[in-house]
């Protein structure tokens, strides 16, 4: 799956086109992989990286980051030339909270008609022996819960929708 958006990393706007392993930043394409033990690695290099609300931790030094253009993009192959989507996959909205690693969901800390803000938690993702927190992108209204705790979950499936 294609992605294209705007990074905003400490004020300055870089273009990127994400789609597989491949990352291209401003014209220039990286092998983007994430090690066993969490690291992520750019081609080749380990690198620590901790997300909470607009803040990257990188290496020990913090970035302020923006992501915008980030459009809907159905989250499974269509099972037939109709387009329907395939049962159970639903498309990701602006405020959905994604499955950032295939996993297994331990923790749901929201429930639909709750209000809450972004960088809120909302559920945790048991990954490669670790605990992931994901977080809300955006305030509002949780209008659905895809997963509960025991659920195995793939790479960008939709957890979590917000509006």
């Amino acid at each position: 799956m294609k992605r294209e958006f705007t990074l905003t990393l400490d004020n300055v706007e870089y273009p990127v086109v994400a789609e597989g392993d491949t990352v291209t930043v401003n014209g220039r394409a990286f092998t983007v992989e994430v090690s066993d033990d969490g690291a992520v690695l750019v081609d080749g290099i380990a690198y620590e990286v901790a997300l909470e609300g607009e803040t990257a931790n990188v290496g020990g030094k913090s970035y302020l980051v923006q992501v915008s253009g980030l459009a809907s993009t159905p989250l499974a192959p269509s099972p037939d030339p109709s387009g329907q989507a395939a049962p159970g996959m639903v498309e990701a909205g602006a405020g959905a909270v994604l499955a950032i690693m295939p996993g297994k969901i331990v923790r749901v800390m929201v429930e639909p008609g709750q209000q809450v803000e972004a960088g809120d938690p909302v559920c945790v993702l048991e990954a490669m022996k670790m605990e992931n927190e994901l977080h809300a992108r955006q305030g509002g209204t949780v209008q659905a819960l895809h997963v509960q705790p025991g659920d195995d979950v793939e790479k960008d499936q939709v957890l979590v929708e917000i509006e």
